[in-house]
């Protein structure tokens, strides 16, 4: 259906407008709650919050050409950035022009198109607040005796004055499932829909939708229920079986027969309730699905206001719009989309240049979508995110100095971080990319990027098409069951504690070209049941798991198995207990914690040295009771080899020539001997020579490292008695620590 510009910029109205009073009722709770609170901590995430939705609300009305709602917003940023960096401290007038800027805006909303809001009079106190001139009142008074967990009432009307309750043109209230609807003036009631699929088309409540999923959901505990049910009347008859084999009484043959009728109509009942259950939410789920298109009509538009303003030519090319996913997964998405499309015409695309950014949406299988954004613009200036970090305290030198530059890529998603010289009302704010990391985390997704000098960048973000039902891997840690949730977990292992290696002072697997830390579970849920003897065994269970940032392998004592879970998440009291994020039933009645990634791999960075825990103390005791000399006329060379050694347990002594290491050798135990073979005195061939010529210590291994790398130099060390030879251009600290144990 042909749609014109006036129809379709109405259409995009309609849209911000439900947009707008999301962001504006998220600011009026935070705005209130900001009002009372005490707690430093508290008031810093909420003032974060109010920064963010004015950046989100900003970007938004921009792109609909609402001039005055951009304008007001745009200083709210900014005054909020500087109570975000301290330099503004609030007062209780401008809490009042606070919330006088949100009426401001509420009443824009309800204007007609033709019809112009002065807010002159509001920029005025506003700039005041900016430039710090309203500062004469006395600041606000926190109330102590806030109870920072109790609900927020939600009866706060922050809706515009002509918005009744029952009106049925409140769509902030209703969601377009998969259609086009054409909607009647104000005054009216009635909400026509395209006559030739009147027959297909239903208006529900987002309310009621939401609600059906909750019941669907609650659904799954009857079918766990009786599929456990099932199993325990098996579990009877097989004990039955095995009674009538040692006993020949009439009635059991009786017993049995009923009890295998029982057992026959609960499988039948679990299955049915399992399939009924399961078409439900499948239909239900369907029903949530919208297209892409439904939020990215939005961009083009944005993508050419945004470029002419900044003296650009860019095209904006979309492809597979049409693909479905969740509407809940949608609206969460379309501020993350627009930001990373306001960072390539920003930060891509040069000034006076002509550009492209394509958005490409592919469906990779049944429950997974992958969108791709990228632009033909410069590419990431690494060595600038770099130096950003630094500035703005994300990183320290040294740690911006040991990072690769792929690593160095994902710092652009850090609060605080932009390549831009400078703020403007465009970005430079270090906030967008920020809020994309954080959206894309929460809804169990993943975000990556590639970026090359001069050919441009691209964001990769993979995302579940539906919000689906939870599933979970049941552990046991200690005797106690926790559920750590699929979408966490990258692999399920059994690994042989000969494949754990010490590296940095910490226990480590490699995993797929990757070495990840190991770390106990019950070392980091902080568990230990003096009862429980240790597992002697040579196996570890492990689950490899991320959040984004980083990887971990949990080892936990055993697996029990992969199912849906019911997610009962914790109420507000319960929000920040630490690790644990909810609780499910299981079939059998049980209630298991639902366990948190995200806190348990901040948990394990301050558990790094319990991970040796993983190894038996005995091999530990092995480890530290050996010495090594470390024979090296370079301190680099020689301090660097002295760190690995200690950082994995080994005692070390060093000498900074030959002559020196001989003396040491003859006069004091050692279990090995690494030397390098250029050095003053005596070199490494000649030392090792005299160790293989003195019957007291002949038996000790050598290891020449060295930067000598012909093959008459390696015979030759084969020809003195070396028992390794490692050449310094393929010095691997891996391969060291490998080639140590295999001696010693």
């Amino acid at each position: 259906m042909h749609i014109n510009d006036a129809e379709f910029f109405k259409k995009l109205r309609s849209t911000f407008t439900i947009e707008a009073h999301e962001h504006l009722r998220t600011i009026s709770l935070s705005l209130l709650e900001l009002e009372k609170i005490s707690i430093e901590e508290d008031k810093k995430i909420i003032v974060e919050t109010i920064h963010r939705e004015f950046h989100s609300l900003k970007g938004a009305s921009r792109a609909v050409s609402m001039k005055e709602i951009e304008s007001l917003c745009h200083i709210l940023e900014n005054i909020f950035s500087k109570t975000k960096k301290e330099t503004l401290e609030l007062n209780e007038q401008m809490f009042d022009v606070f919330n006088e800027s949100i009426d401001t805006i509420e009443d824009i909303l309800s204007l007609n198109e033709d019809e112009i809001k002065d807010v002159s009079v509001i920029m005025g106190k506003l700039k005041k607040i900016e430039c710090g001139s309203l500062t004469k009142n006395k600041s606000i008074k926190f109330d102590s005796n806030v109870n920072l967990n109790k609900d927020i009432k939600p009866d706060i009307n922050i809706k515009p004055k002509y918005v009744q309750e029952e009106n049925i043109n409140n769509i902030k209230d209703f969601e377009d499932i998969k259609i086009k609807e054409d909607i009647k003036t104000q005054d009216s009631n009635i909400i026509k829909v395209n006559e030739d699929r009147a027959s297909e088309i239903v208006r529900v409540s987002k309310s009621k939708l939401d609600s059906l999923l909750l019941q669907g959901e609650e659904m799954i505990y009857a079918k766990l229920t009786s599929i456990q049910r099932a199993k325990e009347i098996k579990e009877i008859k097989e004990l039955l079986d095995l009674w009538k084999k040692e006993n020949d009484y009439t009635f059991i043959e009786m017993l049995e027969n009923n009890i295998g009728t029982l057992l026959k109509s609960a499988e039948n009942e679990a299955k049915t309730i399992e399939t009924m259950t399961d078409t439900f939410i499948e239909d239900i789920k369907k029903i949530m699905l919208l297209p892409f298109s439904s939020i990215i009509e939005i961009f083009p538009k944005m993508v050419r206001d945004l470029s002419r303003y900044m003296g650009k030519e860019i095209e904006f090319i979309s492809k597979g719009t049409e693909i479905e996913i969740d509407r809940r997964i949608l609206e969460e998405m379309k501020d993350p989309f627009m930001h990373i499309i306001r960072n390539c015409i920003d930060h891509g695309i040069r000034k006076f240049s002509k550009g492209t950014i394509k958005l490409n949406i592919i469906q990779v299988s049944s429950d997974t979508v992958k969108i791709e954004i990228s632009d033909d613009g410069v590419g990431i200036d690494i060595e600038k995110l770099k130096e950003k970090a630094v500035k703005n305290g994300v990183l320290t030198q040294g740690q911006v100095n040991s990072i690769d530059d792929e690593s160095a890529k994902m710092l652009i998603f850090k609060s605080g971080i932009s390549t831009s010289d400078i703020i403007t009302d465009i970005s430079g704010r270090g906030l967008g990319l920020a809020i994309v990391h954080e959206k894309v985390q929460k809804l169990e997704g993943t975000i990556s990027l590639k970026s090359e000098k001069e050919k441009g960048t691209t964001f990769t973000i993979m995302l579940p098409i539906t919000i689906s039902t939870n599933r979970g891997i049941i552990v046991r840690v200690e005797k106690h069951d926790f559920v750590i949730p699929t979408g966490k977990v990258e692999k399920v292992m059994r690994v042989s504690k000969d494949d754990v290696e010490i590296i940095e002072n910490r226990a480590t697997i490699l995993v797929d070209g990757y070495i990840i830390p190991i770390v106990r579970l019950k070392d980091i849920l902080e568990i230990q049941d003096k009862r429980i003897e240790e597992s002697s065994s040579d196996v570890i269970s492990i689950l490899v798991v991320n959040d984004m940032e980083n990887k971990i392998a949990l080892s936990v004592d055993e697996i029990i198995i992969e199912q849906e879970v019911l997610v009962k998440r914790f109420n507000k009291q319960l929000k920040k207990v630490r690790n644990i994020t909810g609780a499910t039933i299981l079939g059998s009645g049980e209630v298991v914690p639902i366990l948190a990634v995200n806190d348990l791999i901040k948990s394990s960075l301050k558990n790094g040295n319990k991970s040796l825990n993983i190894i038996d103390n005995s091999e530990k005791d092995i480890i530290q009771s050996k010495m090594i000399i470390v024979v090296e006329d370079s301190i680099t060379s020689r301090t660097l080899l002295k760190n690995i050694l200690e950082s994995h347990g080994y005692s070390v002594k060093t000498a900074v020539n030959g002559l020196e290491g001989w003396k040491l050798i003859k006069s004091e135990k050692f279990d090995l001997v690494i030397t390098d073979v250029e050095m003053p005195e005596m070199d490494g061939f000649e030392l090792t020579s005299k160790i293989r010529n003195d019957s007291e210590i002949s038996e000790i291994p050598v290891i020449l490292v060295t930067s000598l790398e012909s093959r008459e130099d390696k015979e030759r060390g084969i020809d003195v008695g070396a028992s390794a030879y490692i050449v310094k251009s393929d010095f691997r600290q891996n391969n060291l620590l490998e080639t140590i144990k295999r001696l010693i």
